[in-house]
């Protein structure tokens, strides 16, 4: 069993983005919620108090270095058992997608599934008390279940 403080802090970062429950980017109809952008401002605010340390040019994509690093944390929580790969080949959810980029666990809307979702919780509650996190997180948080909600209304997942 592992607790937070057993995690590097970019893993807690990636444990407590998936536990906010982002829709879809393209169903929300912004890369601002793909997990990649995510993660990426919510560690660069952490790290540094800087939301772009981690994002490209366009202040949504996030940089190659990012990306390799993010994969290899991903990959390090499928070794501990906290997270699994989505299956392969299944229909991407709604959501933007970059030519170029593999079909992996850092898709846009094709993220890790969160397996233990207890250390999950304990992991966003750990980002939500850092006080440049926190207006960020909560708006994603804010903006994700308006978004689930318009969803529902039109008839996802029913």
């Amino acid at each position: 069993m592992y607790r937070p403080e057993d995690l590097s802090s970019l893993e807690r970062a990636i444990l407590g983005v998936l536990s906010i429950g982002l829709p879809p980017s393209r169903a929300a109809g912004s890369d601002t919620f793909r997990i990649d952008h995510v993660t990426a401002v919510v560690f660069g605010l952490a790290e540094t108090g800087q939301q772009h340390v981690y994002l490209g040019p366009d202040g949504v994509h996030i940089t190659e270095d990012f990306r390799s690093t993010l994969r290899a944390s991903i990959e390090g929580l499928a070794e501990k058992g906290l997270v699994t790969y989505q299956m392969a080949g299944m229909p991407a959810a709604a959501g933007g997608f970059e030519e170029g980029i593999e079909l992996d666990m850092v898709n846009p809307d094709e993220h890790p599934v969160l397996l233990d979702r207890y250390l999950g919780q304990q992991c966003m509650e750990t980002l939500f008390n850092i006080p440049a996190v926190y207006p960020f997180l909560m708006e994603r948080y804010t903006a994700s279940g308006e978004v689930w909600r318009r969803l529902r209304e039109g008839g996802y997942a029913t």
